[in-house]
């Protein structure tokens, strides 16, 4: 039994090393080069920083690769194409040119976790004061600047103040003060 297993472990060797043909020739194939770029990529580029909140970017991105020219509604028209993309914590309403170029976008977002730059701002301004409501909107023209605003809805001491507060991190200074019993 013994003698059995070692034959037939030499014999499994010895097919191994018959199994690589090294006589063969090898002809090297050039393959052209592809540059992959999304379609989208300036729309990123102007919506989108590291501090947004993952709710905002998981849309942004989900628009930015959306080929609208696979939907059965599009007949490949001159005229640009409305796209509605929802979230559970907001909305995108993106117009497409006819090649899948995304040409506006009107965006809103509610109850998201707001930038860390952002929070230390308004506390610097209203210290002590607690969060209740945070609202996002995005307007994204192709030809123009983005307009990011946040209205952010404060409560001190019964007190709550509404503020704006624009991409730039200027607060608006029309504050809506009202008095919670």
């Amino acid at each position: 039994m013994k003698n059995l297993v070692i034959g037939l472990f030499v014999l499994g060797l010895t097919s191994l090393g018959f199994s690589q043909n090294t006589n063969s020739n090898v002809e090297e194939v050039k393959l052209e080069s592809v540059t992959v770029t999304p379609r989208n990529l300036s729309y990123l580029d102007k919506v989108q920083d590291k501090s947004m909140s993952d709710h905002v970017k998981f849309l942004e991105d989900k628009a930015s690769v959306y080929n609208v020219r696979e939907l059965p509604e599009f007949d490949g028209r001159k005229e640009s194409f409305k796209t509605i993309f929802r979230g559970t914590k907001g909305y995108i309403i993106a117009t497409y040119s006819n090649n899948g170029m995304i040409l506006k976008t009107r965006e809103r977002y509610s109850d998201i976790k707001l930038p860390k730059q952002l929070i230390k701002s308004v506390l610097s301004q209203y210290p002590n004061s607690d969060f209740l409501k945070v609202v996002y909107t995005v307007d994204y023209d192709h030809q123009k600047d983005v307009k990011k605003t946040y209205k952010i809805q404060i409560m001190k001491d019964n007190l709550i103040k509404n503020l704006k507060i624009s991409s730039g991190g200027n607060i608006d200074k029309t504050v809506t003060m009202s008095i919670v019993n």
